[in-house]
């Protein structure tokens, strides 16, 4: 079980670095494409399509300065306050992506069938990930006294985790879906050897109520501590074999930028579960300094 020191080490790093090979990819093509997808289709930034390239490279020195702010072991925990400020903004700012079209799947009706959004789900998460971490350096860093950020940043963290696993459990239930990931799980050796006993569809439902009861479980932290502590074993089970996709399958790295360590758009959204891992310990070291029982 992480210590409270331990937890908040590795919610550091896991941030520094998404945000710090986020940022550098933002100066590449993929960067660029990504960032005027999201431009174009924005109910209020659409105006700033055409600037898609300059707008990734500022996006991208917004994260890597970000990154070494909350990542670098610098003496004053005010460049962290600073770098955690930073990442909350930022995510609060990504999650009005959500307002954009790109977002709904069309193939299957739109909303509440969510496509590329699924990423951009993940921030709720990252902006409670953000608000705990940072909480630290507002009562002296490593301290176990509990601050008002700290309490608000558990429900936000708790509502990212049940989203995403809820919203894309149930998302895996529809051909769009199940033909994303068929990729992914020919790669795996986890999951491979599943697709010579049962057809994709099939696959991806086994996997989608799997998310689903996970989701369920988290509910638990309200009414029972012990169904909650076996949704976070479940989740950091469902985040580290996520995680495992980057080695295992080709398409998360870029091949016209030389494969790895250029990430795809794939690669964007596999990285960003190490965040959704961090909030996992997060929750584990609070359950264990507060004695949820």
């Amino acid at each position: 079980m992480p210590s409270t020191t331990n937890a908040l080490l590795f919610a550091r790093a896991s941030l520094a670095i998404i945000f710090l090979w986020f940022g550098v990819m933002d100066f590449t093509p993929v960067g660029e494409a990504i960032v005027g997808q999201w431009l174009a289709g924005h109910a209020f930034l659409s105006g700033l399509e055409d600037q898609a390239g300059s707008a990734a490279k500022a996006l991208g020195i917004y994260q890597i300065v970000m990154a070494v702010l909350i990542g670098a072991p610098l003496p004053l925990g005010s460049f962290r306050r600073i770098g955690f400020v930073l990442l909350g903004v930022f995510s609060v700012l990504a999650l009005t992506a959500m307002l954009t079209n790109p977002v709904w799947l069309a193939a299957e009706g739109g909303f509440p069938a969510i496509g590329s959004g699924q990423g951009i789900l993940k921030y709720i998460a990252i902006l409670g990930l953000a608000l705990w971490a940072g909480s630290f350096d507002n009562s002296r860093i490593f301290s176990n006294r509990t601050s008002k950020t700290r309490a608000v940043s558990l429900p936000i963290m708790w509502t990212g985790l049940i989203l995403v696993l809820a919203w894309i459990g149930v998302m895996k239930f529809t051909a769009a879906e199940a033909a994303g990931i068929a990729p992914l799980i020919a790669s795996s050796p986890v999951f491979s050897w599943m697709q010579a006993l049962m057809p994709e569809r099939v696959i991806s439902a086994l996997i989608g109520v799997i998310e689903i009861f996970t989701a369920l479980a988290l509910l638990g932290y309200w009414f029972n501590p012990r169904l909650f502590r076996i949704g976070l074993v479940m989740s950091i089970i469902t985040f580290i074999v996520t995680l495992s996709f980057l080695c295992t399958y080709a398409g998360a790295w870029d091949e016209q930028l030389g494969g790895f360590p250029a990430l795809s758009r794939s690669g964007h959204f596999l990285l960003k579960n190490l965040a959704l891992l961090a909030v996992c310990f997060a929750f584990v070291n609070e359950t264990r300094v507060r004695r949820y029982r």
